[in-house]
């Protein structure tokens, strides 16, 4: 257990019992099967995505000089979900899909931001640069591979919002291997860099906050829907290289008590969290180049946005700037969400419809800002593949 980065074990352990340890212990486990499947794949260089990309499209067998690791890393990824739990999961991802610039603005302002809140979960985004030189580029990669996996049966094995996601998944252990490999990393007070119990915990970010925002903001989801949302990123999850162990807890109620243990054992946002908060929501106000008025306005919203949706704690110890909007948002989405919502049920549209139009909407967004291509390719640029490839570990760490 890494007892350094773990704040009020005690109390943790007297709420939560035996999740607490669970996720102590999470802290210190990577993701094996990923990091031999790199070392593997790194001295193939700018080839390794696209051999690793064939596999999963015509099988291991067509990938002749393909490492065994990448065979291993590939006959674990989870089975294909049953029928009715692909109905339950399509049910729940057009639930949410359909808030379309709602769920763009909850990735934003609470989904990408609460990641800064732990100093020890940031230090691989710190160590790389990824968001100081790449914050436009980091932010609507993201944004790009949540539209692929909303798409209509974008989580089926031949879609891109599978592949993607186990792009994510390498992109994750590359990562990992460069930054072991730096001599910085210090194992006993971090955990492993991008271990489990953080990657947990951006699923809770991208299920549990999701929904809890998006019902804040005014939309209604039913028990079914919420359940089938969850078993989608339970399934994600699984693409994703989270534990089997960890799995069973993408529920409502498990993703609740982990934020509570992720709040209450985490110490709180350093500088650089804090810094990469402002310019996270400065970045996303300056999209499109517009004027400074109008750049003005927008993170104005944002930081309001903040506020409304993380709270005035977090957003306070995130030192967002606290503005009037925060108090004005609520009085005017809710009631236009369920203007909107009313009048969607009225046409007879269905929510199926309503999402596949949303996410349609946001993919025009993101490539009219020219940055990030769709498909397959939305994770990372071909250069930053090839750099990561083409990495070699210093020193061990000691």
């Amino acid at each position: 257990m890494s007892q350094s980065r773990i704040l009020n074990a005690a109390e943790a352990s007297r709420r939560h019992g035996a999740l607490a340890g669970t996720y102590a212990a999470a802290i210190l486990h990577a993701d094996p099967l990923a990091d031999a499947a790199v070392e593997a794949l790194h001295p193939f260089h700018g080839r390794w995505w696209p051999m690793v990309l064939k596999a999963l499209e015509e099988g291991i067998a067509a990938v002749p000089d393909a490492p065994p690791e990448l065979a291993a890393l590939i006959a674990s990824l989870p089975p294909e979900p049953k029928p009715e739990e692909w109905e339950k999961m399509a049910r729940g991802s057009a639930a949410i899909g359909r808030a379309g610039d709602s769920a763009g603005l909850v990735l934003q302002c609470a989904s990408l931001m609460i990641d800064y809140w732990s100093p020890p979960a940031m230090k691989p985004l710190v160590m790389t640069g990824t968001l100081q030189q790449q914050t436009i580029h980091r932010l609507t990669q993201t944004n790009a591979w949540w539209i692929e996996l909303h798409r209509p049966g974008g989580l089926h094995s031949q879609q891109d919002g599978y592949k993607t996601t186990v792009h994510v998944r390498l992109i994750h252990a590359f990562v990992r291997r460069m930054i072991r490999g730096s001599a910085a990393w210090n194992r006993a007070a971090w955990g492993e860099p991008i271990n489990q119990a953080d990657l947990f915990f951006q699923v809770v970010g991208f299920s549990k906050l999701m929904v809890d925002s998006l019902q804040r903001m005014g939309y209604r989801f039913t028990a079914e829907e919420k359940e089938g949302y969850f078993l989608f990123w339970r399934h994600t999850a699984a693409l994703l290289g989270v534990e089997k162990a960890l799995l069973p807890s993408v529920n409502e109620t498990d993703c609740g008590r982990y934020w509570d243990l992720w709040m209450l054992t985490n110490p709180g946002p350093d500088a650089d969290g804090i810094a990469l908060a402002g310019t996270t929501l400065e970045t996303v106000a300056g999209v499109g180049s517009p004027s400074a008025a109008m750049r003005g306005f927008q993170l104005w919203l944002l930081r309001g946005a903040t506020y409304w949706l993380l709270g005035h704690d977090v957003s306070q110890k995130l030192r967002v700037p606290w503005t009037a909007a925060s108090f004005l948002l609520p009085l005017v989405y809710k009631p236009a969400v369920w203007v909107s919502e009313a009048f969607t049920k009225w046409r007879g549209v269905d929510h199926g419809q309503a999402a596949a139009r949303a996410i349609r909407k946001l993919a025009l967004g993101n490539a009219a800002l020219g940055v990030v291509p769709e498909g397959t390719h939305v994770v990372s640029a071909p250069e930053r593949l090839e750099a990561l490839a083409k990495y070699k570990p210093g020193a061990p760490a000691s």
